[in-house]
């Protein structure tokens, strides 16, 4: 009887000791506690509000007004918690001066401020008219232009038509449909949306708000709307 104790005994100990392989080949001890009453353990998804909204840099190009940064940069404080307008001026990069139509290449501009992002978003300005081809023109002036979920973008207050400059409110606007592309959306249906193609003309007037699809996905990306 004794014999067949220590028998016992030795298998069990060696049954302890087994280590099972699981379907891609690792190796896994048992767990120690009962396995028809352990609880699996789920990672706690993160909710949009736990995310550390990141940084919107804004940089003026070469003589943009002071005054009109920080108003810009008072507006979009309104809307996202986390700004800084950078105080010292970035120089406009001469290899993307078209001459003849005494303008600049919007998509240079963006790659120039793709070096200034610092792990968030670059926000430039500039009161010079800035260009991008289309099926009008090559040179086709525009208000704005961003990278759709590239955390770049640049607006003009320059009207490339009229060479006047644009109001502060349209200035407000343009600023957020730029950085709406900036965060990853794309136009908008909803003609009263801030995010509705231009079409090459100007909706600034119709266009008051975010629609609520578009005001949502911000909110989920860090805004405050």
């Amino acid at each position: 009887m004794k014999l067949k104790g220590q028998i016992m005994l030795m298998v069990m100990a060696f049954a302890l000791c087994i280590t099972f392989t699981d379907c891609n080949g690792r190796r896994e001890t048992p767990a120690k506690a009962n396995p028809v009453h352990q609880k699996s353990v789920v990672p706690k998804a993160a909710k949009s509000e736990d995310l550390k909204p990141l940084y919107i840099y804004m940089y003026r190009y070469d003589d943009f007004p002071v005054a009109k940064a920080k108003y810009l940069c008072r507006e979009l404080e309104k809307v996202y918690p986390s700004v800084i307008l950078v105080k010292a001026a970035l120089p406009l990069p001469p290899k993307e001066y078209y001459k003849k139509g005494n303008r600049y290449r919007a998509a240079g501009l963006l790659d120039d401020l793709e070096r200034f992002k610092n792990g968030g978003f670059a926000l430039g300005m500039t009161d010079e008219i800035i260009y991008h081809p289309n099926e009008k023109s090559p040179t086709w002036g525009i208000f704005g232009l961003g990278r759709t979920g590239k955390n770049v973008c640049v607006i003009s207050s320059m009207r490339p038509k009229e060479r006047r400059l644009q109001s502060d409110d349209n200035m407000r606007k343009l600023m957020l449909h730029e950085l709406g592309h900036a965060f990853g959306l794309d136009h908008c249906k909803d003609q009263h949306c801030f995010m509705v193609d231009a079409e090459h003309g100007d909706k600034f007037a119709q266009t008051p708000a975010f629609c609520d699809d578009c005001k949502n996905y911000l909110n989920n990306k860090g805004w405050k709307l």
